[in-house]
């Protein structure tokens, strides 16, 4: 049997027992082989989750159907790849004590790693990526003739495929580093814990919680994607999983297909933001800037709360406006059903565990690994509990495989923005950019912060939110920092942007994975997901501008603006979706979106402003619905009387 043929009849079990090698090799490696230098872990990282995301994704989309696929071609790649990672892995010393001295055999070989690694990026998260590195190269042979700022010496490619290959640069650079310890490890970690069962867990918990409440099943969408995007930490994933419950149930109880879509999106894309797990970015963040993992989660506390108070009110009136119904009480989990042992232990003892260990200053990776063990544990005693535990051993290699598909996806994307980094480091444009920034916007903070806003925001619609962060925190947070902007408040404004990428279009992939289970238009369903997550648009303008809202301040004006952030969350919520018919009510709650955005401006002078504006928005609108409510009993009247 050739290898074509062998490939295409057993490459489910290749993929199967790849994905359950690599999540064990990523678990037991950067915890056991200390003694290994760091290329040689990332090397062995690159080898196996290149390859693997190489035989996941197909060369071409449509060719997701094994007979019409050849293997031959990605086996090929995958050999070049582990001849190029065993000769890193066997230089390693040498890289270090004599960078920059590669042979023409190893810039071969680190040229043809490069070329598939950003060809695996492109399979996994579209042509991107490889743009932007071919755009840099381009730059750097078209530098050279250029004047101003942008002009820069010659560089030549041996010069640069060192720097990229054969130098703890490039390939093997810190991002790749993050990417082979404590990324590969929670994204293992969350894999575990969704086979538990967590993803269903935190839907009834939703639902027992929120559903006999108006609005019930959108709220219970959004509590629901808020507690598994925490561990998720992917909003395209956390709306497939609660998404293909929460959706129809929406939809049964009369939402509309696009709203309904629009509440899983926004509410899935801010799991990423939520503590108390958040997600990888806010581990890459930690490891940033130097900082506890407990602090980062401190520091996100009140602009996550800010944010679901925006989006849990919107669904709150939108539900009132149209009359809808809650969640039938047979459809509602009794609470006693849900909060057992079997059920919460898997979610909350492996939480406990990671938190603690990070308390008390363990690094993340050593957290991370205790905290999968346990989950393993856990799941064999509940399993053994209900009479099930001929079943662990499936479950548990299920999770390991799925965990090191999803690690193996990310790894070329972050491979090759470690090449970027790089890239942008030896051609010197992150200066440059800064230096645009200060230009134009070091005597107005409104303008630096709106151009540094561009970078995440074109990046965040194509791309996913680790690379979109990792590339605009290299590019911009220096000269952010420069004109006073606080370092925590810098980094989460950018994360901020890279989430919402996934529900802004024209990619908007959170809405577009929503609206395919709604059965919505998806352009509709990205606009509304902005209405429902405008709070989330505002803020990062405003925690850079006083980083109380970030809790980074004295303790009064943090309680002092959290409250008035509140208030005016439920009022720009109120001003999209809000009462009243006729162009009169339109300007009232046009009236209570300006005050809303006032109260959540960091000023004291500004928030009294805008709580004026909104009061009297307040009265305005009341006196309308009022009036509103008198013309039509009165001619419910009327026709009670002509039938009389």
């Amino acid at each position: 049997m050739d290898l074509q043929n062998f490939f295409k009849k057993h490459v489910d079990k290749i993929l199967f027992w790849s994905g359950i090698i690599f999540s064990l090799t990523q678990l037991i490696v950067p915890m056991f082989f200390q003694h290994l230098l760091d290329i040689q872990v990332r090397a062995l990282h690159v080898a196996l989750g290149v390859s693997i995301a190489l035989l996941h994704c197909p060369f071409r989309q449509g060719e997701e159907n094994n007979n019409d696929r050849s293997y031959l071609w990605d086996i090929f790649l995958i050999a070049i790849i582990a001849i190029a990672c065993i000769n890193a892995i066997s230089k390693a010393l040498g890289i270090y004590m004599n960078p920059g001295g590669a042979t023409t055999f190893d810039l071969v070989l680190g040229t043809a790693l490069m070329i598939i690694v950003l060809e695996a990026a492109r399979r996994t998260v579209g042509p991107a990526i490889p743009i932007i590195v071919t755009l840099l190269f381009l730059y750097i042979y078209v530098a050279p003739h250029l004047g101003g700022i942008w002009k820069i010496r010659g560089l030549s490619f041996e010069f640069i495929m060192n720097s990229i290959y054969f130098s703890p640069l490039g390939l093997f650079g810190s991002v790749t580093g993050m990417s082979a310890t404590f990324i590969a490890m929670f994204i293992i970690f969350g894999s575990l814990l969704s086979a538990t069962g967590g993803g269903k867990t935190f839907i009834d918990l939703a639902l027992a919680l929120t559903g006999r409440f108006v609005g019930g099943p959108a709220k219970a969408a959004v509590v629901s994607s808020a507690l598994f995007g925490s561990i998720s930490g992917s909003s395209v994933a956390n709306v497939m999983v609660t998404g293909s419950y929460t959706i129809p149930l929406m939809k049964r109880l009369g939402y509309r297909p696009e709203f309904a879509g629009a509440v899983e999106a926004i509410a899935s894309s801010g799991g990423g933001i939520t503590p108390p797990i958040m997600s990888i970015t806010a581990f890459m963040m930690a490891e940033f800037l130097n900082i506890s993992y407990m602090k980062i989660i401190g520091y996100a506390i009140l602009p996550c709360f800010l944010f679901y108070t925006g989006v849990f009110s919107g669904v709150h009136f939108q539900t009132k406006r149209r009359g809808l119904s809650a969640v039938p009480e047979e459809e509602i989990p009794k609470w006693k059903d849900v909060l057992t042992f079997e059920r919460m232990a898997g979610l909350i003892i492996p939480t406990v565990i990671l938190l603690y260990l990070i308390t008390v200053g363990q690094p993340l990776l050593k957290a991370g690994f205790y905290a999968s063990i346990s989950t393993i544990i856990i799941l064999a005693i509940c399993d053994f509990t209900k009479g099930k535990i001929k079943e662990t051993p499936q479950k548990i290699l299920s999770a390991l495989a799925e965990g090191g598909a999803d690690v193996a996806r990310i790894v070329p994307i972050l491979v090759s923005v470690s090449v970027l980094v790089n890239l942008i480091g030896i051609t010197g444009i992150a200066p440059k950019v800064s230096g645009l920034i200060l230009k134009h916007g070091g005597s107005n903070i409104f303008i630096a912060l709106l151009v540094a806003t561009i970078v995440p925001f074109i990046l965040g619609t194509s791309l996913p939110v680790v690379p979109t962060y990792v590339l605009s925190v290299s590019i911009l947070v220096p000269p952010l920092l420069k004109i006073g902007i606080d370092e925590v408040a810098a980094h989460l404004f950018f994360i901020y942007w890279a989430i919402l990428g996934g529900v802004t279009p024209p990619t908007c992939t959170a809405a577009v994975a929503a609206a395919s289970i709604s059965k919505g238009d998806w352009v509709k369903t990205g606009l509304n997901a902005i209405k429902l997550g405008a709070v989330a648009f505002i803020l990062p303008y405003f925690f850079a501008l006083n980083p109380s809202l970030v809790g980074r301040g004295p303790l009064p004006s943090i309680l002092c603006h959290g409250v008035t952030g509140f208030v005016g969350s439920i009022a720009i919520a109120y001003g999209f979706f809000g009462f009243g018919k006729g162009v009169v009510a339109l300007m009232s709650r046009v009236l209570f979106l300006a005050g809303g955005i006032l109260l959540l401006f960091p000023n004291v002078g500004v928030s009294i402003a805008g709580g004026i504006a909104v009061v009297v928005a307040f009265i305005w609108n009341r006196a309308l619905l009022k009036r509103e409510r008198i013309l039509i009993d009165g001619g419910i009247n009327i026709e009670k009387n002509n039938q009389s």
